[in-house]
Order: C-alpha cells, then sequence, then structure tokens
C-alpha cells in the first residue's frame, strides 16, 4: 500500500532526490511516496503568488510505478488546494500523467489545471 508523507527536512529531500535522480530545489516544498516502507518516488512543488507549480513527480531508480505517480501527484494537488491555490501548473512530465491528473495545454505549451471543483466527490459536481 502506497503511503504518502511530507518530507520534513532539506537533508531527507535532497537524500530523497538523489534516490529518483532529479535535481534537489532547495525552495520546493516536498512528498514522497513509500511502498512497504520503501521510497519509490517524489514530488517537488511552489506555491507562488497565486498559483503553484509542480516541477519534479519522479519515481525513484529502477522503479517503474505509474500508479504510485499517481497517487503522489493527486496528495501534491490536494494540498495545494488545501493552500487555497486552485491554478496548478505541471512542468513534470512522465508518460500520459499530466492527462491522468487532469491536466491539459494551455496556449503557452504548459500543462495547467484548475483545482476548483478537482477534489468534490463526482456526485457534486456540475
Amino acid at each position: 500500500m502506497f503511503e504518502i508523507l511530507a518530507v520534513q527536512t532539506k537533508e531527507e529531500q535532497k537524500s530523497i532526490c538523489e534516490l529518483c535522480n532529479i535535481e534537489f530545489d532547495i525552495n520546493c516544498m516536498s512528498y514522497a511516496v513509500r511502498d512497504n516502507g520503501k521510497i519509490i518516488g517524489v514530488s517537488q512543488f511552489r506555491i507562488l503568488d497565486g498559483y503553484a507549480v509542480v516541477y519534479d513527480l519522479s519515481t525513484a531508480n529502477g522503479v517503474d510505478d505509474i500508479a504510485a505517480l499517481i497517487v503522489l501527484g493527486k496528495a501534491t494537488l490536494n494540498f495545494i488546494d488545501l493552500c487555497g491555490i486552485q491554478d496548478v501548473i505541471l512542468k513534470a512530465t512522465h508518460q500520459d500523467l499530466p492527462n491522468l491528473l487532469g491536466f491539459s495545454k494551455d496556449n503557452l505549451d504548459e500543462w495547467r489545471v484548475n483545482l476548483e471543483g478537482y477534489f468534490k466527490p463526482c456526485t457534486e459536481r456540475t
């Protein structure tokens, strides 16, 4: 079962980024996904002035698990939504991940999603 946890220290974030073969960004917040206690992925993101950017959604070296990235991506988006931010840009691309998370390309060729209603149950959506 996947477990999503906020990365608590910059040292831990740097170590996890190395495991996932991505560049550590000290200015980003981060979540990690674990499976049976083993780190299998990481996200790095920033909340800026009125919007957020997800820079990385990546699995650890030797791990190819799109389901883990979807769960990690949704947890990251949920945190951003709980912070009151609705507009999100996704810089990370992995296979069909942007589409699977509900992002679409805008006129600037950037992956974007608006989180208004994103986490409402299907029965509440209009």
